[in-house]
């Protein structure tokens, strides 16, 4: 665990490093309003904090959008895969639905969300489940479909059932897809957040970032984007705690 805060203090610090070399160079290759397009680091932190009134509203709404998206599509996605993986008869039905839907850029049905279901957050949340499900659905099919039949013998020979060989078997070789899938859908669903947050709200850490935007507040856009990555950051540690509780196994050397 030390050696983990060392490593991430080390890249934390070495960001920070690069954004003031780059502000800097921004500065010195640009003149007028445009020089203050990037923001040094302690600008942008200085905003997020004096700004914090304002900006924890859109934070709170952002991350209960956001949350409540990931875990419909990690629950459903992860149980969809491992039954689509496991169960040969429902993969040759179901596998080549994924294959056409999951490349679609999920964008193009925002429109068709927000007309059925509104403008409020059903809508939002719903979009960032379409772009997070797939890819938790597809790593954990992969992995259920590549369980080792020993594994399998080994139970039906211990007299197992179905429902104890995915307790004992199946769920456990998918988990650690399943959470390495999770990290890749929370960029994706961040992304996909500041997407849906660009209009028909007035809240929101995409509305809150769009919103400086328009009017020139460049320290306001990067605190907005540090409350984005905060967020990022603290769904990244709480997969990272889920994964060394739930795959201890993992870490037996360690």
């Amino acid at each position: 665990m030390k050696k983990d805060l060392v490593r991430y203090a080390i890249s934390f610090t070495a960001m920070l490093l690069l954004w003031w070399l780059a502000s800097i160079a921004v500065d010195f290759a640009l003149s007028g309003p445009k020089s203050s397009v990037l923001p040094n680091p302690v600008k942008a932190f200085s905003a997020l904090i004096n700004h914090w009134g304002i900006i924890w509203p859109n934070f709170v709404r952002s991350a209960i959008r956001l949350v409540v998206s990931l875990i419909a599509a990690i629950l459903i996605g992860a149980t969809a895969g491992l039954i689509i993986g496991f169960e040969e008869r429902i993969s040759r039905f179901i596998s080549p639905i994924l294959y056409l839907v999951y490349p679609v850029p999920k964008i193009v049905f925002l429109p068709v969300i927000l007309i059925l279901f509104g403008l409020g957050d059903i809508s939002r949340v719903i979009f960032i489940f379409l772009v997070a499900v797939f890819q938790v659905t597809i790593s954990a099919r992969d992995a259920a479909k590549n369980i080792s039949p020993q594994w399998i013998k080994a139970v039906r020979s211990s007299g197992g059932n179905k429902f104890q060989i995915y307790r004992h078997v199946v769920i456990p070789a998918t988990l650690p897809s399943v959470l390495s899938s999770a990290r890749i859908s929370i960029g994706l669903g961040i992304a996909a957040l500041y997407l849906a947050e660009l209009s028909y709200t007035n809240v929101g850490l995409g509305y809150y970032i769009n919103n400086s935007w328009k009017v020139f507040s460049y320290t306001d856009v990067f605190a907005g984007i540090l409350a984005f990555a905060t967020l990022g950051l603290g769904l990244y540690l709480l997969v990272e705690v889920l994964e060394r509780v739930l795959c201890k196994w993992n870490y037996l050397d360690q």
